[in-house]
């Protein structure tokens, strides 16, 4: 597997791991390398989408490669939560019918759950996915609310946030169920303890990852500043829609994010988004649909 850059991160905290982030997270995760990658497929697909001139056709052919893919991919199509219930009978027109970054954003879903499948006696993983998905809805949603140029990465940056907590639980199961411990005791953010403990946070963990898939830096970057936005420097929507909807999800009580606290938006972030009232009510009112919903999508990935 390819190790991120050793560089050091801005006062701003760089996407990119410092080195002293990268040796922590080392000595913690100790088989690196059984860490899996995600399909070839995946990079595939979000490299032919940056391309203007692709067509559906040859997008559809990319995911049909992989079977198993293309099949879940299908059958998610097909689930109440899209609306079209068994009238989607190919990838191609999938993609024709939704657009090539709601099916992106479908494939990048199944193979990441796909590749994370297992357990941990600390960790729910249904609750983990659920809070995942709801962010994910959250995060696009309020997008499209705040009329924001973000709508194509709001869903994975939402869906992939936590993806850290994810990697410490499977890869260092006796230092997370710590972590867990002391949440409990102390009936804190998960956040506040890995800072005491670990040295570093599940944000890191999580951008360490993102980096390693070569995903672009926005998303990085929204992975690992979703909890302090206000130190942004650049990419502040995603980052600010991030840090909204997981709280957001967090309030509606969809999944389990690993604690039970829930935090105040950021006085700079909802300034800087211009949320008011109404915005805030029409988002709601969406996303507590969209969950409803997406109960079904979940029971279909499992």
């Amino acid at each position: 597997m390819t190790q991120p850059p050793n560089q050091a991160g801005d006062a701003a905290g760089s996407a990119v791991l410092e080195q002293s982030e990268t040796d922590i997270l080392r000595d913690m995760i100790k088989n690196l390398e059984d860490i899996p990658s995600l399909p070839s497929v995946v990079a595939e697909v979000n490299k032919a989408i940056r391309n203007p001139r692709v067509d559906a056709n040859s997008v559809g052919q990319i995911i049909t490669r992989d079977q198993a893919l293309s099949a879940k991919t299908l059958k998610l199509v097909n689930s109440a939560f899209y609306g079209f219930p068994g009238k989607i009978n190919s990838v191609t027109r999938a993609i024709i019918v939704m657009g090539f970054q709601r099916v992106r954003n479908i494939v990048l879903t199944a193979s990441v759950l796909e590749n994370f499948k297992g357990r941990s006696a600390a960790f729910d993983f249904g609750g983990f996915w659920r809070h995942s998905l709801g962010t994910a809805i959250s995060a696009e949603i309020l997008c499209k609310e705040l009329a924001l140029q973000e709508t194509d990465d709001a869903f994975v940056a939402g869906l992939l946030h936590d993806i850290g907590k994810l990697l410490i639980a499977l890869y260092a199961p006796e230092t997370f169920e710590k972590v867990c411990k002391g949440v409990t005791e102390n009936s804190c953010l998960m956040l506040e303890v890995e800072e005491r403990l670990l040295g570093i946070t599940h944000a890191v963990a999580g951008a360490w990852l993102a980096n390693t898939w070569q995903f672009p830096p926005k998303l990085t970057h929204a992975i690992r500043m979703h909890h302090n936005p206000k130190e942004v420097r650049e990419h502040h929507e995603i980052v600010y829609l991030t840090h909204c909807a997981d709280i957001i999800c967090r309030a509606l009580d969809f999944g389990n994010g690993g604690d039970k606290k829930i935090p105040k938006i950021n006085g700079h972030v909802w300034k800087a988004l211009k949320i008011d009232r109404d915005v805030l009510e029409r988002s709601m009112e969406q996303i507590l649909e969209a969950l409803e919903k997406a109960k079904d999508f979940l029971r279909l990935l499992q």
